[in-house]
C-alpha cells in the first residue's frame, strides 16, 4: 500500500485491527522511501495524515463534552466539584479512540525521522546571490549547483502573497528554464545573463545560486527543500 485515504480512519468499518493492519502497511512504504532518503510527497501525506487524526480526536472531545453532565463529587475546602458524563461510551467510539490514538502515535514516529532527513539536506544547501542584487527580489533567477553534478539547473522564480486565516503566506513557483553545461571558462555571472536574453527578461533580474553539496533523489528530496529554503532565505533576507 503506497497511499491512505484522507478518510481511512473513519471509512468502513471501525475495527481496530484492520485499521492498525492498514496503517502499519502503509507506514513500510513510508520506511522504505525515508531508507532512500526520498521525501517527497511522503513527508507531506505523513503531516497531512496526523493533523487529520488530531482533528477527529478533538471532534471526538468536544462532543463528549457537549454531553449533560452529573454531579457526582462536592469538595466544600478547595470550592470545587467534580462531574461525569451522563452518556457512556459506546463500542464504537472507544473503538475510534484507540485508532485515532494509535494512529498518531505511529505517525509522530515517523515524522520524527521524516523531519531528521530534511535536517539533514537543509545542513548541506548554501544559498548565495550572483552578481548584483536587484531591489525587487520577489522574481528572479534561482540556479541549482549540485557540486556532485557537472551541469547547473536554472529555474525561473517567482514569490506569490497570499493571506489565509489571519496571516501571510509566501508561496513560491519555479520553471524550469535550461540545463548548462559547467565550464571554466564561463561564470554563472555571464550564464545569467545569457538566460534572461533567451527569455527576454531584463538583465537587472537578481539571481540565487543554490549549492547541494551531497546528492539526494532530486525531484523527491532536494528540489523540494531547496524551493523551501530559498522561500525562507529570500523573506529573512526582506526584513
Amino acid at each position: 500500500m503506497e497511499k491512505l485515504s484522507d478518510d481511512w480512519i473513519t471509512k468502513g468499518s471501525l475495527d481496530f485491527e484492520y485499521k492498525k493492519y492498514i496503517l502499519l502497511a502503509y507506514l513500510q512504504h513510508v520506511s522504505k522511501d525515508f531508507e532512500q532518503h526520498r521525501l517527497y510527497p511522503t513527508f507531506a501525506d505523513l503531516i497531512m495524515h496526523y493533523k487529520n487524526a488530531a482533528q477527529l480526536k478533538a471532534g471526538k472531545d468536544k462532543l463528549l463534552k457537549s454531553f449533560p453532565k452529573k454531579l457526582t463529587k462536592l469538595d466544600l475546602k478547595n470550592f470545587r466539584m467534580f462531574f461525569e458524563s451522563k452518556v457512556e461510551k459506546d463500542t464504537q467510539l472507544k473503538e475510534l479512540e484507540d485508532i485515532v490514538e494509535f494512529t498518531m502515535n505511529k505517525l509522530k514516529d515517523h515524522i520524527v525521522i521524516g523531519k531528521d532527513i530534511f535536517d539533514q539536506v537543509e545542513q548541506q544547501i548554501i544559498i548565495e546571490p550572483v552578481g548584483v542584487k536587484a531591489l525587487e527580489e520577489n522574481e528572479g533567477l534561482l540556479v541549482i549547483d549540485p557540486q556532485y553534478d557537472s551541469y547547473y539547473l536554472f529555474y525561473q522564480y517567482r514569490i506569490s502573497i497570499f493571506e489565509a486565516t489571519e496571516e501571510k503566506i509566501r508561496g513560491l513557483q519555479t520553471v524550469f528554464l535550461n540545463k548548462i553545461k559547467k565550464s571554466l571558462g564561463t561564470t554563472l555571472e555571464q550564464l545569467k545573463i545569457q538566460i534572461l536574453q533567451n527569455i527576454q527578461l531584463v538583465s537587472n533580474y537578481s539571481a540565487f545560486r543554490v549549492v547541494a553539496l551531497q546528492p539526494y533523489p532530486f525531484e523527491e528530496t532536494l528540489l523540494p527543500i531547496v524551493k523551501r529554503s530559498f522561500a525562507s532565505y529570500l523573506e529573512n533576507t526582506s526584513n
